[in-house]
């Protein structure tokens, strides 16, 4: 038998202590998940460094350190007309992404493309939001809905001048989903479909003439340097979404799962729409002062022609829309109700 001194017993005592110690640390390390974020912006984008970053580190901050989500951006982890699949999939834990670039898929949210109805991000997204509660929302299947949102709202930019979207009869005209290509083909434009990060290309060559964006998705995109005539009018804005893996969500720790949930749905719109609004003020504001470049704000009984015009358009969309009429009732609701608070 070992005979214990007085030392092997205080060493064995402080050896037992620190294990003890430093067992929960290891216990709470263990505990932390990575989350792949599918982001096919560019690290250096606003979408990335001033909504997304941000936001992630905030739900970090409230998972009590069971969470770290790390962003692979540029389409690193998912191309963007892939990421819902590649979340539903377990490709990426979490992504974001845009709805026109799987046409056909989410048919009902395209209500925030149709023209004129919404003023800015904010409205528009809480008037998908309002939509997808109320389950009207068709194809956001097999994933957890973190958000729904609209992008920023999308001008009319062109490499030549002209007042309003009619004056491009005739013209290729980039469209932001189906919705938008029907308002280009009822203006007599030519809508052509196309991700965001083929415009400039495209410009560049001259095989189009114009593109409906936001100012961000111009200075995102490079197409800023192509098109020098912009005419301020909201045509609509294009459906997003961030989603995040079913099994993910299901295997994280209940402070994990909370934290998420917290800083998800209005709470994330919210966000992503005071950052947006606010960025496309901001460099509209610079666009204005450029001698280069020309914004032209139609008056309000050119606004109101317009929108009268589109009519059938949007006659064909409630047709062509599960439960059309009362989707785009909604829709108008709560653009409505935001306005007023």
């Amino acid at each position: 038998m070992t005979k214990f001194t007085r030392r092997h017993f205080l060493g064995t005592t402080l050896a037992a202590g620190a294990m003890t110690i430093s067992a929960p640390a290891v216990l709470h390390a263990a505990r932390v998940t990575n989350l792949r974020f599918a982001n096919f912006a560019g690290p250096n984008a606003f979408m990335s460094t001033d909504i997304f970053r941000p936001w992630f580190d905030k739900i970090e901050a409230a998972s009590e350190g069971t969470l770290k989500i790390d962003m692979y951006d540029g389409g690193s982890l998912a191309a963007a007309a892939d990421v819902y699949d590649a979340v539903r999939k377990g490709v990426a834990d979490l992504g974001w992404g845009v709805t026109s670039y799987t046409p056909g898929r989410f048919v009902a949210a395209t209500v925030c493309e149709l023209p004129f109805e919404a003023p800015s991000c904010a409205a528009a997204s809480a008037g998908l939001w309002s939509t997808y509660e109320a389950g009207l929302l068709d194809g956001f299947k097999g994933v957890e809905i973190m958000a729904v949102m609209s992008s920023g709202i999308q001008l009319a930019h062109a490499t030549k001048d002209f007042r309003m979207p009619a004056d491009l009869k005739g013209e290729r005209v980039r469209a932001g989903g189906a919705a938008a290509a029907r308002m280009w083909e009822a203006f007599g434009a030519i809508p052509v479909s196309l991700p965001a990060s083929d415009i400039a290309e495209s410009l560049s060559k001259n095989t189009l003439t114009g593109s409906m964006n936001d100012w961000n998705a111009l200075q995102t995109w490079g197409i800023m340097e192509f098109v020098r005539y912009h005419v301020d009018v909201p045509l609509g804005s294009s459906p997003c979404f961030l989603t995040l893996n079913k099994d993910t969500f299901a295997d994280l720790p209940e402070p994990a799962k909370a934290a998420i949930k917290a800083h998800s749905g209005p709470v994330f719109n919210a966000h992503w729409a005071e950052k947006l609004d606010g960025e496309n003020a901001r460099l509209r504001a610079e666009v204005d002062k450029m001698s280069n470049h020309a914004i032209h704000v139609p008056d309000a009984a050119a606004v109101a022609e317009a929108h009268a015009f589109l009519e059938p358009m949007r006659a064909a969309w409630i047709e062509a829309t599960p439960n059309g009429q009362q989707v785009l009732d909604l829709f108008r609701k709560s653009v409505e109700e935001f306005a007023k608070s």
